[in-house]
């Protein structure tokens, strides 16, 4: 197996920060901590944030760079950023530039009224935060797909993540209006996707692999595997380490047939490239290689 750079993880103590959402998911309000995190021994990761207050949001960078000392996997940090406030997200986008671990920025899209993202604020705050230069984690429903298409052709500069390959209705089997949205995205070359996020979307009663495999393989077909990078949005989508082995393993499922350097690219390589993280060091050891 490759290894892999988790590109989207959480973490999160409701006694440190305040989740709001995190009442309405008994099963998650409690602290989620990168000691339980499922990965393999080395795994890297990108922190990606977790919907906390918005005042606390350089608090939660902080909170999560310090938690590095025990987490030395922690490769970069995808912070909030207000980008519908317009040109006044710099004071933010100042802030962040001084904490060298955040390399994207993020505020949620799913959910917001049509022409959020195209609103002259919204767009004007994107394009400061390309400035600054951040990447820009997009989170939407499957049914915003064509407006935030519209939000990358009038921001070429600023580098978009699709989180989740935009939410498929797995559990619906809806699969065609999204292949068609995720088309006109694909033409937008300043977009890539992350392979994530697919279990909060199925149908909890049947197996995830084959609800998942067709999306993922048409996300690949639509991006090509240097625009698609895996990551699985722990503690959202699963929580357990054989959830996560089946994933991973999911995904390479999907990569059947797909070049070594294909493989590459969606194990680490296009996280590497896109959140500007440093070359995996290896062993200290050289002799652990062989053990």
């Amino acid at each position: 197996m490759l290894q892999v750079i988790d590109s989207h993880v959480h973490v999160w103590d409701p006694a440190v920060l305040s989740y709001g959402w995190l009442n309405s998911v008994p099963a998650l309000n409690r602290p989620f901590l990168p000691h339980e995190l499922p990965h393999p021994p080395g795994t890297r990761a990108v922190f990606v944030e977790a919907d906390c207050r918005d005042d606390q949001a350089l608090k939660e960078v902080d909170w999560v760079a310090s938690l590095g000392a025990t987490w030395p996997e922690l490769a970069a940090i995808v912070a909030f950023a207000p980008i519908s406030r317009g040109d006044s997200v710099c004071r933010d986008l100042a802030e962040l530039r001084k904490r060298p671990l955040v390399r994207g920025v993020r505020q949620l899209f799913q959910d917001r009224e049509s022409g959020f993202m195209v609103a002259p604020e919204t767009l004007a705050g994107a394009r400061q935060a390309g400035r600054a230069g951040f990447t820009f984690d997009a989170c939407v429903r499957s049914s915003q797909l064509s407006e935030l298409a519209a939000f990358a052709a009038r921001v070429p500069e600023l580098d978009i993540v699709l989180d989740h390959m935009g939410k498929p209705p797995l559990a619906a089997g809806g699969f065609s209006e999204w292949s068609t949205a995720m088309r006109e995205l694909a033409r937008q070359p300043n977009v890539v996707v992350k392979i994530s996020g697919a279990g909060a979307e199925a149908d909890p009663t049947r197996p995830l692999a084959p609800q998942a495999l067709p999306f993922i393989r048409e996300t690949l077909n639509l991006f090509g595997a240097e625009r698609c990078m895996t990551g699985s949005d722990w503690p959202v989508s699963l929580t357990e380490p054989d959830q996560y082995q089946d994933w991973i393993l999911t995904v390479e499922q999907a990569m059947a047939g797909a070049s070594a350097g294909e493989r590459e690219s969606v194990a680490h390589g296009t996280a590497v490239r896109v959140y500007r993280l440093e070359a995996d060091p290896g062993p200290a050891n050289p002799e652990e290689e062989k053990d």
